[in-house]
């Protein structure tokens, strides 16, 4: 019984068909040997969204070439795919996405390992593109097994509408993950079994997805669940998503991984004792966009705008250690970002702190300036401790 809760604010649609609730298990490995852990280092990035001026770019890999360095050198990337993938049909943008395998692969290239396939745009072209988007990912999967002796995982939706959503797990570093991806809505509805989708505004959903999430958390050393959803362009969660959260986290779900706003929004570490002692858990209540086109119309004039924080973002890394039976949730770093126009307008991620010491022409260097103090100052101000009794 979860009986004192505290939270430490860090920086920054159970439309479950028939209760559907599982995915694809996936070994890292050749053996798992359980208690034999080492630290695990995760990286949570925003959405990967593909505008015309993304996808436009005659090499992919430009996007990633300032971060990559921070993508390749931890244990696993998460990163929210927020498009259908069919190379069958021609590439497009806002509002009905679609986007080629080449777009995806570049990011899994910069060091992406785990990908979530559940958000609003997933089912922009319909069922069929939903299952091309599955059969897309089975591909990239099989080839970077086959050519590069890699996993790469994904979660949130399947072909198969008659099999159960599960948990993915994951075997890293001597850990049993669990992961599952779920998105509050689509913009266009599939048929049923083929996406799942929680509505944390809907009580009887909230609460059923909240029952059986409790019952598969502890079948893992570290449970991490990613949830699209919430108000766009909000820079705070709504109050009935923050209880959703929290509610989540006392079920056991060691991680939270928020999208959907397209702007950055609370960074926060839960505390809370059980029979097994204290115990905390990572809410990230919006990363923003990792990779877009909705920055390039900010004004520089105007960097406190509410539009300017759709060209920004943050990496958030967190280590975790395991003792006693239990995941360790130690420093947890935010690593502010921008995506940024070059010359040939190519839109690339940069972290802030290095665009501050390059030359960047005016008024974009004073502008860049200034988001990287707003980002900055953003992560510490919402340095806050609350808490509630149950």
């Amino acid at each position: 019984m979860k009986r004192f809760f505290s939270i430490i604010v860090f920086t920054a649609a159970f439309f479950i068909s028939a209760y559907s609730l599982a995915a694809l298990e996936i070994e890292e490995g050749p053996v798992y040997i359980p208690g034999n852990k080492t630290d695990l280092l995760l990286s949570f990035t925003g959405d990967m969204m593909a505008h015309i001026i993304n996808y436009s770019m005659p090499d992919y890999s430009m996007i990633y070439r300032d971060i990559e360095k921070i993508m390749l050198n931890d244990s696993l990337t998460f990163c929210n795919v927020e498009f259908p993938v069919n190379r069958d049909i021609p590439q497009a943008s806002y509002p009905v996405f679609n986007i080629h395998p080449e777009y995806v692969k570049a990011a899994i290239d910069a060091g992406v390992d785990v990908l979530s396939l559940a958000n609003n745009h997933s089912g922009d072209q319909g069922t069929g593109g939903l299952k091309s988007t599955v059969g897309s990912m089975e591909a990239i999967t099989w080839e970077y097994r086959r050519d590069h002796d890699r996993k790469v995982y994904y979660s949130g939706a399947k072909s198969n509408p008659q099999t159960e959503f599960r948990p993915v797990t994951i075997y890293k570093n001597g850990w049993k993950i669990g992961y599952l991806a779920v998105t509050q809505f689509s913009n266009v509805i599939p048929e049923p079994g083929h996406m799942l989708l929680v509505d944390f505004r809907n009580r009887e959903q909230s609460d059923e997805f909240i029952s059986w999430i409790g019952k598969q958390t502890g079948n893992y050393d570290l449970f991490i669940l990613g949830y699209h959803g919430g108000v766009e362009y909000y820079t705070e969660p709504v109050k009935r998503k923050t209880e959703f959260f929290h509610e989540l986290a006392a079920a056991g779900v060691d991680v939270i991984w928020g999208h959907h706003p397209h702007v950055v929004q609370p960074v926060e570490i839960f505390r809370y004792d059980d029979d097994s002692g204290t115990n905390s858990s990572l809410i990230m209540n919006s990363l923003g966009n990792f990779i877009s086109g909705q920055g390039r119309i900010a004004d520089p004039d105007l960097p406190e705008e509410e539009w300017s924080y759709t060209g920004d973002s943050a990496i958030i890394q967190a280590e975790f250690s395991y003792n006693n039976g239990n995941p360790v949730l130690g420093k947890v770093t935010a690593v502010p970002i921008a995506n940024i126009m070059t010359t040939n307008r190519e839109v690339v991620i940069t972290p802030l702190e290095e665009l501050t010491h390059q030359a960047v022409p005016e008024p974009w260097m004073s502008f860049f300036l200034e988001r990287f103090i707003l980002m900055h100052d953003y992560f510490i101000r919402n340095i806050r401790e609350v808490s509630t009794i149950e």
